[in-house]
């Protein structure tokens, strides 16, 4: 009697675990799963964050509007393409240029195939992309990811298939290895993610450990804005190496800076002058009115941010100016640039600033333990948009705790 207990038992197990996560590859370096796509867009829209981007600013209905559009000059009836995107998602992750991701269970998977095909390598200039289906499920991606997720044989731990959301990973950073978890927590007025970053060995624990050690700094050295990003560790290279390895990535050709500087030139000179910079170091913006510029179909004109970091060597700055071909007016220690723009130097901190900057008061301010800090503002932004706003913020933090690092990543 026991033993057809246990043996229940085990079937029941597996009939739970979905059947998407078969296709997880032998090796891969990374996989990240949604169990309901629906249910995930509803709670993401659900939140005030979510309403104001879909509704207010009318994105849901900008893309919608985009995608029907394709959908049905190939004929294909967009509820055909909803329902494909209504179920289960796999995001398999084999390397740096390979990756694919896997949608359904769908019963109009196959008669899908080819229209989704030429509807990503329109809409992504993607024209390589190889799209497949099995057992009622789409693979789109890489032609080598695809074929890997195909053949299956992999495995994520037993404790992350009951969940609905979870992020699993095997990654290097340079000579150190990390296994890396991400979970969904629940919460009522909030989405929630907690990324843990284990080491899997001594030295990699290490490693963790001085990326995770924050500098004193006074409370008056941070300036905020709508938009704030912070970095404040002992060893700013090898955090930016874990921040990317978690999937938060701020980069655009290695330009660590979340906003797109409107001048090549100065994008250049900050772009050579990031490598003579050190922590503490942070960039905070108002972003409303270059969003307004983009949501009315004009390039951004004003630009309102500051900046500040200790560097290195205080003659570099004028270095990288000058050899980026920045234009500018030196008045002591200050350079004055196009833009109205502002850089200078003092007791070893350098500092970039706006000619009209005003500083906001963050309802989140970075803990004593964390050495990495973004906080998005979106009250502030609903209030210059659209003139009143509700309680709304993207944050994320990062520290080390009890061996390993740990993100968190709030969206209200």
């Amino acid at each position: 009697m026991k033993k057809w207990v246990v043996l229940i038992s085990v079937m029941i197990a597996a009939l739970s675990f979905s059947q998407i996560l078969n296709y997880v590859p032998t090796d891969f370096k990374a996989i990240r799963y949604v169990k309901n796509l629906s249910d995930f867009y509803d709670e993401l829209k659900n939140l005030p964050t979510g309403r104001f981007l879909a509704e207010t600013l009318g994105l849901e209905m900008m893309v919608q509007g985009v995608l029907e559009s394709q959908l049905l000059s190939r004929n294909v009836e967009p509820s055909d393409f909803y329902d494909l995107l209504s179920h289960e998602l796999l995001y398999v992750q084999l390397d740096d240029e390979n990756s694919c991701f896997i949608l359904g269970p769908s019963d109009k998977s196959r008669t899908l195939k080819n229209s989704v095909k030429s509807l990503v390598a329109d809409l992504f200039g993607t024209e390589n992309v190889a799209v497949a289906e099995k057992d009622d499920y789409l693979f789109i991606g890489a032609n080598k990811a695809v074929s890997a997720a195909l053949k299956g044989g992999g495995s994520v731990p037993n404790e992350l298939k009951g969940l609905d959301f979870f992020n699993y990973a095997k990654v290097r950073v340079k000579d150190y290895s990390f296994t890396i978890v991400s979970r969904k927590k629940p919460a009522e007025d909030h989405l929630i993610i907690k990324t843990e970053i284990i080491p899997d060995d001594d030295i990699s624990r290490d490693f963790l450990k001085k990326v995770g050690r924050p500098k004193k700094v006074s409370q008056d050295y941070y300036v905020y804005g709508e938009l704030t990003l912070i970095f404040n560790t002992e060893n700013y290279d090898g955090l930016m190496d874990v921040v990317s390895s978690t999937g938060l990535s701020f980069s655009e050709e290695n330009v660590e800076i979340p906003i797109q500087l409107p001048d090549e030139k100065l994008r250049k000179a900050i772009e050579n002058l990031s490598e003579k910079l050190n922590t503490p170091m942070f960039i905070s913006a108002n972003i409303s009115s270059s969003l307004m510029d983009l949501i009315s179909g004009s390039t951004p004109t004003t630009l309102e941010l500051v900046a500040k970091a200790r560097i290195k060597d205080s003659k570099a700055v004028e270095e990288a100016l000058k050899e980026a071909g920045v234009q500018y007016e030196k008045k002591g220690e200050e350079f004055i640039l196009e833009n109205d723009l502002h850089l200078a130097v003092n007791n070893g901190t350098v500092v970039l600033k706006s000619e009209q900057f005003t500083p906001k008061t963050p309802s989140e301010h970075p803990g004593e333990k964390d050495v990495f800090f973004l906080f998005l503002d979106m009250k502030a932004v609903m209030e210059a948009l659209v003139g009143e706003g509700e309680e709304a913020h993207v944050l994320a933090r990062g520290f080390y705790e009890g061996g390993k690092m740990v993100f968190y990543v709030n969206v209200k």
